[in-house]
């Protein structure tokens, strides 16, 4: 098989650019009309693999994520092959990112890969549990029903996401303008008070004079400002690819009270949630923990992870080996001893991961509810000292106008 990429244009004349895999130009040829297109340049990549160019240009949105793992598992419930249901994917007329990224998995099937080793190698941001996922699916023929859970729980995070991004709207648009009306404020009313302030000979309050003195030092030096966030952003994300660094920062927000529980919670989830697919998928225990440990991304969680395969391999229950993973809480370890006495491992493991989603969804909405009064207060606070900072000034013209003599 060979990947092909193509310039074709549609009955209405619109141009269509993607990518698409086909034994010779011809058949290439006959893929884009039978599409309805009108292929005007088809070029063939010829003795280079599939997946060096066939990435696509941007990694995938979380909704297009989302959609891509929903259409493949409508497909592969119906007991269409897995090729097959990549290429109907391909030839969906969605996302031309969705297109590349299912072309290039297709020709990496062709080419002996396996699904997870494919989506794993198309940089398009598949996270490290979805692949785990993906490939216990493949080992243990339950590929349908394991993207059907991953599809699902991809839409219950787009769900939290959305309903979030909802709650922060009113907040952040009252903030907007009021920082707007702040600016006018500060570089249009404040530079009169100080004029007449200088005619009068009167000094003008502290307050005024530092947030003017905080002004005018902005209005020269924004431009440094902006090169210097630019460059503490880039050297943080350099500094985050340092191992040492990045394993000092995961400690950091480990310790906070509400940051920290939060990242421990979600990395239990999906260590819990790929813990369940795989021994429902009939693996043993020590597989499953093997490729739930393939989930974390932190370091210290990661050792841990390790640390439970080897109690398992001493002989160890799934259970007691569980408890040396700090983040799993202990009634998920007693759900799981429970599981295993009653012989029933996978339900109770996946009953262990939706108690913990349920504490992480009600830490995401106890956080969106904070986050609106915390965010008013906040700009409130900001607005509070610029209108000081305007009145005072008022206040003390119209005292000595009024004085008497």
């Amino acid at each position: 098989m060979t990947a092909f990429r193509y310039t074709a244009y549609t009955a209405t004349g619109q141009r269509r650019r993607g990518t698409l895999v086909a034994e010779t130009r011809t058949q290439a040829n006959d893929q884009l009309r039978a599409k309805g297109l009108f292929p005007a340049e088809i070029e063939a990549r010829a003795g280079a693999r599939p997946l060096a160019f066939l990435r696509p240009r941007a990694m995938l949105s979380a909704d297009e994520r989302t959609v891509f793992t929903r259409q493949l598992e409508v497909l592969l419930s119906a007991d269409i092959p897995v090729d097959m249901a990549l290429e109907t994917v391909s030839a969906s007329g969605g996302s031309q990112r969705i297109e590349a990224v299912a072309n290039a998995a297709r020709a990496a099937l062709q080419e002996g890969e396996s699904l997870s080793h494919a989506l794993g190698q198309s940089d398009a941001g598949f996270p490290p549990y979805f692949l785990a996922a993906i490939a216990a699916g493949e080992t243990s023929g339950e590929l349908s029903r394991v993207v059907n859970e991953l599809a699902n729980h991809l839409e219950t995070i787009g769900q939290d996401q959305s309903r979030l991004a909802t709650a922060l709207i009113y907040p952040t648009f009252v903030a907007l303008v009021s920082l707007v009306v702040c600016a006018i404020l500060v570089t249009s009313v404040a530079p009169q008070l100080v004029s007449m302030f200088e005619a009068t000979g009167q000094p003008l309050p502290a307050i005024t004079v530092r947030l003017l003195a905080v002004s005018d030092w902005l209005q020269r030096n924004w431009l440094g400002c902006l090169i210097a966030l630019v460059a503490g952003a880039l050297a943080a994300r350099w500094a985050l690819r340092v191992p040492r660094l990045r394993d000092r920062w995961d400690n950091f927000l480990l310790k906070l009270p509400i940051a920290g529980r939060l990242i421990r919670n979600a990395a239990a989830l999906q260590y819990l949630q790929t813990l369940a697919l795989v021994i429902s998928s009939r693996q043993t225990a020590l597989d499953a923990v093997r490729s739930a440990e393939r989930v974390l991304t932190i370091r210290r969680f990661q050792t841990e992870a390790q640390a439970v395969s080897t109690a398992l391999q001493r002989g160890e229950s799934l259970s007691r080996a569980l408890a040396h993973l700090t983040l799993i809480p202990p009634v998920c370890c007693q759900l799981i001893g429970a599981g295993e006495q009653s012989a029933r491992v996978a339900p109770m493991a996946d009953r262990a991961a939706r108690l913990v989603a349920s504490w992480l969804e009600t830490d995401r909405k106890r956080i969106a509810a904070l986050m609106d009064p915390l965010l008013m207060m906040i700009v409130g606070s900001f607005v509070l000292v610029v209108v000081l900072a305007i009145l005072l000034p008022i206040f003390d013209l119209q005292a000595m106008v009024s004085a008497p003599g």
